[in-house]
């Protein structure tokens, strides 16, 4: 599963793309892990922004501000099925930008190491979810996010890892923020829509000793 990844790129780059970006966020080089801040694209009624959200979504239903089960991912095969992902598949969708995401591996070549993937590509579009978790006793809302994932490509089954988060073009990704329609629909147009990109693999660093038990 994807649980930590990086963005490497200047808010520029972005305003050229047609996405605001606010000056908290102008300069991003940063490795993102659960429960940080990430940067997440929105449609605004003005258009596409760039703005912070916990990366680990927190369902408006819950009663505390963080889950006890893992909430970074949300699998694509079960999207409509679990009660933390099903609202807000239907109306509250998000992208997450990516230079590169981190894989621990225990399996294959790279057996016993956290490893890098990276496209050629100066970044990619994650398809995601998010919602808004409202605290009881102070009203202040608490946005977060989660990335859906898919089977892997060949490439990155063979280096280990069996996720993948889905990957969208920059057209197709703008249609997933505005889309509204079935549950069915909704899943087939990610899955339709969904790119393996070109990517590289390095070795980021070794796995704690002790890996061998997660086999």
């Amino acid at each position: 599963m994807c649980a930590q990844f990086s963005l490497q790129i200047a808010a520029e780059e972005l305003r050229n793309l047609g996405i605001a970006v606010s000056s908290s966020l102008e300069a991003i080089d940063e490795r993102f892990l659960p429960y940080t801040k990430i940067p997440v694209i929105v449609q605004t009624p003005q258009g596409l922004k760039l703005t912070p959200m916990n990366f680990s979504l927190v369902p408006a239903w819950s009663k505390e501000p963080k889950v006890k089960f893992a909430t970074h991912n949300a699998r694509i095969e079960t999207v409509t099925e679990k009660p933390a992902w099903r609202e807000p598949f239907l109306s509250k969708h998000c992208l997450i930008p990516i230079t590169n995401f981190f894989e621990s591996v225990y399996e294959g070549p790279h057996a016993g190491h956290i490893i890098s993937f990276q496209s050629e590509k100066p970044m990619l579009f994650a398809a995601g979810l998010f919602d808004v978790w409202v605290n009881p006793e102070t009203k202040e809302l608490l946005f977060s996010c989660a990335i859906l994932t898919t089977e892997p490509s060949p490439f990155i089954l063979e280096n280990g890892h069996d996720r993948t988060p889905i990957f969208l073009n920059l057209e197709d990704g703008k249609g997933w923020l505005t889309l509204r329609a079935s549950e069915k629909e909704m899943v087939d147009f990610l899955l339709a829509k969904n790119i393996y990109p070109d990517l590289q693999v390095t070795r980021d660093r070794p796995l704690k000793s002790g890996w061998e038990k997660r086999k």
